[in-house]
């Protein structure tokens, strides 16, 4: 097929989908920007994770992420978690549906890789009256609306807010409430073992001083407008980590640490990802990717993958000092 035919088809491929996305929400009148994120990214004629194979019409080589590193990192972070009388079981989270993999009573590792910025996620904004949630109604485009207290679902993201209120500084941000659920669910069939998160985010201590800026992104492309993507590319905000620690421990799972990516790397295979090109997701995101250590019914050692983490800010509330060798 010509280049002229490869765009032409993939501008009929962009178009069916953006149509199938826009009736989605005629049919409802106004949803919210959770359920229009749910079908940008999970729609099943239209979803980016569920059609993705066909929206690639080139690469660019100079922005496509090896994904060697990452994969030789996690692979030694494993290996060194479940040294220790553990199962050798590990469950690998990437998309919606794959924690269902994992059974009651499990042991082992679950590596949830970038894992939780593929959920859908609510955008609330927050004036002197309030939180109100940003809805999309479709009208010729599609429009962002407010929605106030009239949604059922503004009272779980109420709930999940408390927390956080002591710490927003921002009018506009993402929430995530289905990442606290899927948290939940992950940990609550946990018996020993250990969840491995590498995503990008932050703690709360610095999630909720941030403009919010969302990346949409494909594996040619990306923007920071979902609207104009719709049936193109993929939309993620940030992880609110405090949000995951919190929800894990709610269910008997504690916080072994927390590290930077680069530390992660360095920790493990001695490598830094400078040295590697930079993907378009990383490039939209407006933070650096981060990693996360679960732990449940094992007692806590320092792991090999945060064997060093930064010693400034946040990172020292995150991340126990070993006194074990004052025993010998």
């Amino acid at each position: 097929m010509s280049p002229e035919g490869a765009v032409a088809e993939f501008e009929r491929e962009f178009e069916r989908r953006r149509k199938i996305i826009a009736d989605f929400v005629k049919q409802r009148g106004t949803v919210t920007f959770r359920d229009f994120c749910w079908a940008l990214l999970y729609h099943p004629d239209a979803g980016y994770y569920v059609r993705e194979e066909v929206e690639l019409i080139e690469t660019y080589d100079d922005f496509v992420v090896d994904r060697n590193l990452r994969e030789a990192a996690i692979e030694i972070a494993v290996r060194d978690m479940l040294c220790r009388n553990l199962e050798e079981d590990v469950v690998t989270l990437k998309l919606l549906g794959d924690e269902e993999k994992i059974d009651e009573g499990f042991e082992g590792v679950v590596v949830a890789n970038e894992y939780f910025t593929s959920l859908p996620f609510h955008i609330v904004k927050r004036d002197e009256n309030g939180e109100k949630l940003v809805c999309v109604k479709y009208e010729g485009d599609f429009l962002e609306v407010e929605c106030g207290k009239e949604l059922k679902e503004l009272e779980e993201v109420e709930e999940f807010l408390s927390y956080a209120r002591p710490y927003i500084n921002v009018e506009k941000f993402a929430v995530c409430t289905d990442a606290v659920r899927k948290m939940e669910e992950i940990a609550s069939k946990i018996e020993r073992g250990y969840v491995l998160i590498v995503d990008y985010g932050l703690p709360a201590e610095e999630y909720y001083s941030r403009k919010l800026r969302l990346a949409c992104f494909s594996k040619d492309s990306f923007s920071h407008n979902p609207y104009s993507s719709a049936g193109k590319r993929a939309v993620s905000a940030p992880v609110d980590f405090t949000a995951l620690m919190r929800a894990a421990e709610r269910e008997g799972m504690e916080v072994n640490g927390m590290t930077s990516y680069r530390y992660f790397l360095l920790n493990t295979i001695g490598k830094d990802e400078t040295e590697e090109a930079s993907d378009f997701k990383s490039i939209a995101m407006p933070v650096t990717m981060k990693v996360l250590v679960l732990q449940k019914g094992v007692e806590w050692r320092k792991l090999k993958c945060l064997r060093n983490t930064p010693a400034f800010g946040y990172w020292v509330k995150y991340n126990r000092v070993d006194t074990s060798f004052l025993d010998l």
